[in-house]
């Protein structure tokens, strides 16, 4: 982006989030209660103005880049992780498509998006995830452009959405599949398109089915998506998919890490709040007093210290990462290795939330196993951390098999 958010302007969108996180924490609650996305907060995520946070100021937007856009998603996270996820698809795709877009699609769509239009981005099928290769197939149509059929199992945000990004492998014009798996490869493509559902989720050619129902992140609503011959015009045409959106993919990970660091925030702050207030009575026992403060104990110091360091660590390394992307350090790594190097900021963040919640909830007590307390959705809802690509696991793959490549030896 050649013109960027100025401090001054980003210290306003950082105050609309700060107000948006309030609204989050608000209704937060009952969507996890009842498993459903907050359609109601549409229209206040529109009025923010965060719509068109990380559209490029040429084409409408508010110009932030991934530092400053990875700091307003931690701040709405703050409010509510849940419900953060959802809209934080959203400037995932946004993110990656301006790096896709030719000049003419990033102007429409783009422009769209400033407008208040909202993105979405199914992507993972059932068999393999994010990473398989797209059974969903792009059939070529003789008016040209193509009908898509399939369906994606991690629809987020479907609710919200008035355009659709997706990859599918494009086939002949019987639907055929290529027969060979580099053939396969060069066939995947991403392809762009508006998205019109009705109250029932029914469009043409594409309808949701409401199938979210996880152990956690009830409020993002991650539904899976049918296309049933969908169409897409020769101008929803992308690039590539695997030699394009790999190469964008920060705007994935770094994105979730930010999500992940403002739960952080928040298991801190619940934390902080209840032990810091919190009185046993007489005890005698491990620890014998007439009167105990839990706020003096060894092991509850100890505890806040250590959630408070990795807090601080978990925001640097994710900060950093981001910077260091806006200043182009990443140009110093091997290609092979820059999305699971970027990646670390993810997985790092990922376990430290993880380790955050469970030990908040062994400090808080058996309060905070109850069905509804806010340690216990949270607990809940960091598991999510695992899943979105590259996980630790993958990530330890891709390294190393980098790393102890032959030729890389030699090197």
């Amino acid at each position: 982006m050649s013109d960027k958010m100025t401090e001054d302007e980003f210290e306003a969108a950082f105050a609309a989030a700060t107000e948006l996180s309030e609204y989050f924490r608000e209704i937060g609650p009952d969507c996890d209660v009842k498993n459903k996305f907050p359609k109601q907060s549409i229209a206040k995520f529109k009025k923010s103005g965060l719509v068109a946070l990380n559209v490029p100021k040429e084409y409408g937007g508010l110009g932030a880049d991934i530092l400053q856009t990875s700091k307003i998603i931690s701040e709405l996270s703050r409010g509510d992780s849940a419900i953060t996820l959802a809209y934080n698809m959203h400037f995932i795709m946004v993110g990656m498509c301006m790096g896709l877009f030719s000049e003419a699609q990033n102007k429409e769509w783009l422009g769209r998006v400033a407008d208040g239009d909202i993105v979405f981005g199914p992507f993972s099928e059932q068999r393999a995830g994010f990473s398989g290769l797209a059974d969903m197939t792009a059939v070529p149509q003789p008016e040209g452009g193509w009908r898509l059929y399939g369906k994606k199992v991690w629809g987020t945000l479907s609710e919200a959405a008035n355009i659709v990004t997706t990859n599918a492998t494009i086939t002949d014009a019987d639907g055929n599949l290529p027969d060979t798996f580099e053939e396969r490869v060069e066939q995947e493509s991403f392809f762009v398109a508006e998205f019109k559902v009705d109250a029932k989720g029914q469009g043409d050619g594409v309808r949701i089915e409401r199938t979210w129902d996880a152990l956690g992140m009830h409020a993002t609503g991650t539904h899976t998506i049918h296309f049933e011959g969908f169409y897409v015009p020769e101008d929803g045409f992308v690039c590539s998919w695997r030699g394009g959106a790999f190469g964008v993919l920060e705007w994935a990970s770094l994105m979730f890490a930010s999500i992940y660091l403002g739960m952080q925030y928040r298991v801190l702050e619940e934390a902080r709040a209840v032990l810091s207030k919190k009185t046993l009575g007489a005890t005698f026992g491990a620890i014998a007093a007439a009167e105990t403060k839990v706020a003096n104990v060894g092991h509850i110091i100890d505890g806040i210290g250590d959630m408070a360091s990795r807090v601080e660590l978990s925001r640097r390394v994710v900060h950093r990462t981001c910077q260091e992307l806006v200043d182009g350090y990443d140009d110093n790594w091997p290609v092979e290795l820059r999305f699971p190097y970027i990646g670390l900021a993810k997985t790092f963040t990922a376990e430290n939330v993880m380790y955050m919640t469970k030990r908040a909830m062994s400090l808080v007590g058996g309060s905070s196993f109850r069905r509804g307390a806010i340690f216990e959705r949270l607990y809940r809802d960091s598991a999510a951390s695992m899943f979105q690509p590259l996980n630790a696991d993958q990530s330890c793959t891709y390294i190393g098999e980098q790393l102890l490549a032959p030729e890389e030896l030699s090197d």
